[in-house]
């Protein structure tokens, strides 16, 4: 099941600031620099999405944390990471700078595509990752079919390159661990919920119903590091699981593709601010 991540909006944080200040609450800003630069909330600690797993050290465990972005969408799947790392009192302010600035601009919601129970086996905790990867690269592949930005088609065509990497690693490995090949219907339909694995839209499902959220170069942006970070979180969470070394090993080296993928997100990001 997926970590517990309170949603607060941008009014509750407003009046809380506005009658006690910050007080024991750590307002983490997780968007670019020069995202922090142009505006973010009074006293804010600001780490940029891509150096969040290098940077937890800075966080105190024990304190509430309120994490925004632009929109909503890169915190959520940070707040719901930061509480896969044991922070206890994370929330995500919904709506972001967005929401704060009193722009009616709405971030997408999470397809669900990286979740498991606390009991999943190995073998389904791999199938999760699968499903994950193979979502992943459709996603990538419609929006650079869809779009004419060359630069930003490129980087969606080649991330969705990697995440077929990605699942190729993985099927091997499912194929060693159970000694047949994975169900790949398992990996490309919308599936109902079981008591191992949780359903998620397909990449097509979430398009469609995001489209709104989807509408230039900047959200497409956001909504791949979002995912990113879904999947960065679900490697570091396996990569505490599996008894084989041969599954935690390739989790660690999936961990550190995901943190890559954020890298190139972020630096297209920045290179379309200064264009």
């Amino acid at each position: 099941m997926s970590e517990y991540v309170k949603r607060v909006d941008s009014e509750q944080i407003r009046k809380q600031l506005t009658e006690r200040g910050n007080q024991n609450m750590i307002l983490l800003d997780i968007r670019q620099d020069w995202e922090y630069e142009e505006e973010h909330l009074p006293g804010a600690l600001h780490i940029p999405l891509p150096e969040l797993t290098q940077r937890l050290d800075e966080l105190p465990l024990h304190r509430p944390i309120v994490v925004y972005c632009r929109s909503g969408a890169r915190s959520a799947a940070a707040a719901t990471l930061l509480k896969a790392q044991d922070f206890e009192d994370v929330s995500n302010m919904t709506g972001g700078m967005n929401s704060w600035l009193g722009i009616s601009a709405v971030g997408p919601s999470s397809a669900g595509l990286a979740v498991f129970t606390p009991d999943a086996t190995e073998a389904e905790i791999i199938t999760v990752a699968c499903r994950m990867e193979e979502q992943l690269s459709r996603f990538y592949s419609q929006l650079a079919k869809e779009n004419t930005d060359a630069e930003l088609v490129g980087t969606l065509t080649r991330l969705a390159s990697f995440e077929q990497k990605h699942k190729s690693w993985l099927l091997i490995t499912y194929r060693q661990l159970m000694g047949h090949e994975l169900d790949l219907n398992l990996l490309t339909e919308s599936i109902p919920p079981t008591e191992a694995l949780e359903g998620g839209l397909t990449a097509e499902e979430f398009i469609e119903y995001n489209r709104p959220a989807l509408s230039d170069s900047l959200s497409i942006i956001e909504t791949g590091m979002m995912f990113e970070t879904q999947a960065l979180d679900l490697y570091l969470r396996c990569s505490k699981r599996p008894p084989r070394q041969e599954s935690k090993m390739l989790f660690y080296k999936l961990a550190e593709e995901e943190k890559r993928h954020l890298k190139a997100l972020a630096t297209l990001m920045d290179k379309m601010q200064h264009s």
